[in-house]
Order: C-alpha cells, then sequence, then structure tokens
C-alpha cells in the first residue's frame, strides 16, 4: 500500500514532502505552478515517487480532453511519474453519443504512447457507469483513477462500488475526499420541476458539491467501500485529496482507522 498527497505549486510539494508522503500527485491544475526540473530534484533527494494529473476545465468538450493529452505525456516521463491521470466527464449524463465516440476513438494514441515511456495512462471516475468505461477498455489499455467523492455525486450509492466490482484489475490509484454529493440529486429535481435543466447546468451544479471534505465530514461510507477493495485485494495507491494537503497526517490516520476495521 501506498498512501500519498498531492500539491500543486512548488512551495507546496517542499511542505508536503516534510509529511513523507509515500508518493505525491502533482495537480497541474490550469492555476498550477509547478516547476518541471525543481519538483523532480525534489522528489529524487527525497526518494519520494509521483503521480501527475492533467489539466482540465468544464468548458473543454471530451474531444478536446483527449487532445490535451499529449503534450504531457513526456513531461510526465521527465519527473518519473509512474501513473499519469487525465480528467475527463465521459459521461452520458453531460455528453451525447457522437462527443463520447470521439474521444473514445482517440484515447487509444495516448495510451500506447504513454505505455512506451514507462507510465500507467488512468481516467478519473466522474459520472461515469458501467457502459462508458466498459467501451473505453474495449478500444484502449487504459486504467482508473477511482475518484471516491465523485462518486457520490448525484448518488445514493457511491458509483464506485459498482467500478469496484466491475473493473478491479484496472484501479492504479484511489482518490480519498468526502463531500454531501447525495444532496445533489435533490436539488436537480427541485430544478427540472421548475423547468429543463441543461448538461451545464448540471456539470456547474457538480462541481458546487465536489467539495473536497476531509474523510468523515461528509456522508461517504468509507468502510463499505474499503471492505468492497479489500475483498477485491487491492492494496495500491491512495491519495489524500482534502482540501488542504498539510492535513495529509491527520487526513491518513483517519484513513488507516477506517481500512483496517473494514
Amino acid at each position: 500500500m501506498q498512501i500519498g498527497t498531492y500539491a500543486r505549486h512548488h512551495e507546496q510539494l517542499a511542505e508536503v514532502l516534510y509529511f513523507e508522503p509515500d508518493f505525491v500527485d502533482l495537480r497541474l491544475d490550469l492555476n498550477h505552478t509547478i516547476k518541471y526540473n525543481e519538483s523532480r530534484n525534489l522528489l529524487r533527494d527525497a526518494g519520494v515517487s509521483c503521480t501527475l494529473h492533467l489539466p482540465s476545465s468544464p468548458e473543454w468538450r471530451p474531444i478536446d480532453i483527449s487532445k490535451e493529452i499529449m503534450p504531457y505525456i513526456d513531461i510526465g516521463a521527465e519527473l518519473d511519474a509512474e501513473v499519469v491521470t487525465f480528467h475527463s466527464t465521459l459521461s452520458s449524463m453531460f455528453y451525447d453519443d457522437d462527443e463520447i465516440d470521439a474521444f473514445i476513438q482517440s484515447v487509444p494514441l495516448a495510451c500506447d504512447v504513454a505505455s512506451e515511456r514507462g507510465m500507467t495512462l488512468a481516467i478519473e471516475t466522474l459520472g461515469m457507469f458501467y457502459t462508458e468505461l466498459a467501451v473505453l477498455f474495449e478500444h484502449c489499455d487504459v486504467n482508473i483513477a477511482l475518484d471516491l467523492g465523485h462518486g457520490q455525486i448525484m448518488a445514493s450509492r457511491n458509483r464506485a462500488l459498482e467500478l469496484i466490482q466491475a473493473f478491479p484489475e484496472k484501479i492504479v490509484i484511489v482518490n480519498v475526499h468526502d463531500n454531501h454529493g447525495d444532496k445533489m440529486m435533490d436539488e436537480i429535481q427541485k430544478l427540472r420541476a421548475k423547468g429543463s435543466v441543461s448538461g451545464r447546468d448540471v456539470r456547474d451544479i457538480a462541481v458546487k458539491y465536489d467539495t473536497h471534505l476531509p474523510i468523515g465530514e461528509g456522508v461517504i461510507d468509507f468502510a463499505q467501500i474499503f471492505a468492497a477493495l479489500k475483498e477485491k485485494e487491492y492494496d495500491g495507491r491512495f491519495l489524500m485529496m482534502s482540501n488542504n494537503p498539510l492535513d495529509f497526517r491527520n487526513e491518513k490516520e483517519k484513513f488507516l482507522h477506517l481500512w483496517l476495521s473494514a
């Protein structure tokens, strides 16, 4: 098992390394300030591995996201990244079949290039169901970054449970954070009672509920999810993803307590 935290800024990376995580997820969000060469040297000096999370924007269509993957694969290789995660709303809740098909057809090349560079490419789950992922897996050897917070968005039963049962061998990293995403369904239903709700509306509301709370401050049943992961013998990377990466030690302690008791 590896338990890690994340950093969006170079100074933040230096701070989180003080807590001796097993790995650090470098979050290349649109406003990140990661300095690639300096960060690689910091990680190597600390003997800590890294994963890479590619930038995303709610304005990007699925095909835009697939195009954005390629330039970062070389960066990941230079950083010694073991896993490169891309964030995609590959979901029929948000996009039509033509958009999803265009995305699926464009991803295999990125998977091949990542594999040639010694990295694993993983898609972060958000609003995805079995069907979308099953079709994607038929076309390329991409893996899963299982986001437990996203699994609770617009769901009374966390969707991570279904994915654990269906694709346990595909999971290469688990993002651990809490929220009150189950309440999103009530909000959507109230809006629909007043009129139509667009895909953009749904995405905007999902962002509002993706609060990245510390473990135990939301409604996610981590014990049930961890028991399912243990049943499938998953013992890989767990990324503590609460709002403050400097809370890593507290989050790690809460995580281990739940994991050992699950």
